[in-house]
């Protein structure tokens, strides 16, 4: 059990190390903390009888707990943002494990892929690909989007070739499997 103080209280992140065994010793050697209000972060394996055990202790010394959650979605493994400080070329290509952020434009022929967002400072021509480990939760951004072909995880959006203006940023995300364009 890990125990860290937030503005709110204490916050007791628990793993699947923390029994019914050890965490009675853990709790009264760290009792004071106790006495404030808690909030218990839940890893893999962690028992419903520790989470109890947790409770009930806390309200014998005073304290009270306010939530119980599961700890943050920042497990998941992501990868370095690749920041492009100039227009990319016809032919250009630019890849990142993670997102890419393109100061600049991106012109036709040229082709942005990330495993993360794609966002483009200035406006996008090029091809660009987000969210190329299948993340579905990805979208691609830019002052404007006059790209052929967009694609978010397996979903593909291919150009209407109607001409439009945009009085401002857009963002293309996956809505129900498909992809769409709104205004920013």
């Amino acid at each position: 059990m890990r125990a860290r103080g937030t503005r709110g209280g204490i916050l007791l992140s628990l793993d699947s190390g923390d029994t019914l065994e050890n965490l009675p010793d853990t709790l009264n050697d760290h009792q004071h903390l106790l006495e404030n209000n808690i909030v218990i972060e839940i890893g893999d394996a962690v028992s419903w009888p520790v989470i109890d055990l947790i409770v009930q202790k806390v309200a014998s010394v005073g304290g009270t707990v306010l939530e119980v959650r599961p700890p943050p979605i920042l497990s998941q493994a992501r990868g370095e943002t690749v920041i492009v400080a100039k227009t990319i070329r016809s032919g250009g290509r630019v890849e990142s494990s993670g997102s890419v952020v393109v100061l600049g434009d991106v012109n036709a022929g040229a082709e942005i892929i990330a495993n993360d967002d794609v966002i483009v400072v200035g406006i996008l021509r090029g091809v660009a690909h987000a969210g190329a480990n299948g993340n579905e939760n990805a979208v691609i951004w830019a002052r404007q989007i006059l790209s052929p072909q967009l694609r978010i995880g397996d979903a593909l959006a291919q150009a209407s070739g109607i001409d439009k203006t945009s009085g401002g940023p857009e963002v293309a995300h996956l809505q129900d499997g498909q992809i769409v364009l709104r205004p920013w």
